[in-house]
């Protein structure tokens, strides 16, 4: 059995902006507090276009800068690598919009260990996967990541499908995660260059 242990703030994903300060400004809420989680978050809020130009740890700076709250984007650069957040929580179609690598990616590198959603899009998780972030739609999580309770990786992959199941097995395997989530990231970069050269190609063909 492969066991993590989560330490670090949760940010509840919220509709409401007054929540999304609050949290922000070092309030740490329970999940009734919250109000209701916000549905349909993209990659685009999740990394927006302007910060795409990094594929490296720079993209720290920029998870959920272009996430939006009622009619605001309250969450700032550097915001969620400052506020010690490890555990992102939010409602349904989280990762929507383009397959970009560079959402889970950001994410990872800001100190997010695990994103906790009411459903996934399959291409955010499965590039969640390739480099090492979990996700789990389990919410009774969220009090045992309180307690301090280390969380097997076998529930996180029980739910998946066969496909997923496969493309989240290296998560067992935890001495290897680092390692094979650096060699997700590689592999990931190596296709995104690949579709950059062929672009390229037929743009001059």
């Amino acid at each position: 059995m492969t066991a993590v242990e989560i330490t670090g703030r949760i940010l509840f994903l919220s509709a409401d902006p007054l929540v999304m300060d609050a949290q922000l400004a070092g309030a740490d809420l329970e999940l009734v507090q919250a109000g209701a989680l916000r549905d349909d978050i993209s990659t685009d809020e999740i990394t927006p276009v302007a910060a795409c130009i990094h594929f490296d740890e720079r993209l720290a700076s920029y998870p959920y800068t272009g996430f939006k709250a009622g009619e605001r984007r309250p969450i700032g650069v550097d915001a969620v690598r400052n506020g010690g957040f490890a555990v992102t929580v939010a409602g349904g179609r989280y990762g929507k919009g383009s397959s970009r690598e560079h959402s889970p990616l950001a994410e990872k590198a800001a100190g997010i260990r695990l994103v906790i959603a009411k459903s996934f899009e399959r291409i955010y998780r499965q590039n969640a996967d390739n480099l090492g972030l979990l996700t789990s739609t389990d919410f009774g999580l969220i009090d045992r990541i309180r307690r301090g309770e280390p969380i097997d990786i076998e529930e996180l992959i029980a739910a998946r499908d066969g496909a997923a199941a496969r493309s989240a097995d290296f998560l067992r395997e935890d001495p290897c995660a680092p390692r094979r989530a650096d060699a997700g990231r590689r592999r990931v970069a190596a296709a995104r260059d690949g579709r950059l050269r062929a672009r390229r190609l037929a743009l001059h063909s």
